[in-house]
């Protein structure tokens, strides 16, 4: 019996290191040194991307809790598909770098949301168009409206996320 349960705990320690390792990979986890992406990276972790509509890898994840969201910043590659949703952050800015693809982006305005059947639908209405290409940089500051309204077939970009604001003040 104890034999069993020595073997059991193995299994599930092994089991659980294995679907820790199918999370978005945390690279570069030294706060102390530089991060170097280059493009060749960029490729590599393009390929690696799920089949989905919004798909990102997360490379380095800096941990902060003194700041409202529990992160200092966070550095990921991202592909964009249609259909995109309009989204605010009230704690976050971006950047976004295009590294492939074109589009446009929409920001500002405000965000109007409609329901069809189940789901709930989020635009952007009077917002200022942005086309965007490879080479181009997008800052979107925190509580300003952004979405991917147009895609020449798809976008990839590594966006850098800053969480803002102390904790405790949301």
């Amino acid at each position: 019996m104890r034999l069993a349960s020595i073997a059991l705990a193995l299994i599930m320690a092994l089991a659980a290191t294995a679907s820790s390792q199918e999370k978005p990979q945390n690279i570069n986890a030294n706060p102390n040194a530089a991060f170097f992406l280059s493009a060749a990276d960029v490729a590599n972790h393009r390929a690696k991307l799920q089949n989905v509509a919004y798909a990102n890898i997360t490379l380095v994840e800096r941990v902060d809790e003194t700041t409202a969201s529990g992160l200092a910043y966070r550095m990921a590659v991202d592909r964009r598909r249609p259909p995109q949703r309009a989204a605010a952050h009230t704690t976050e800015a971006e950047i976004w770098a295009i590294v492939d693809g074109a589009g446009e982006i929409t920001t500002g305005g405000r965000i109007v949301e409609t329901k069809k059947g189940n789901e709930v639908m989020r635009r952007i209405e009077g917002g200022t168009v942005h086309k965007v290409t490879k080479g181009d940089f997008l800052l979107i500051p925190e509580n300003v409206p952004h979405q991917v309204t147009a895609f020449t077939p798809e976008l990839y970009m590594v966006t850098f996320e800053f969480p803002r604001g102390v904790k405790g003040t949301r």
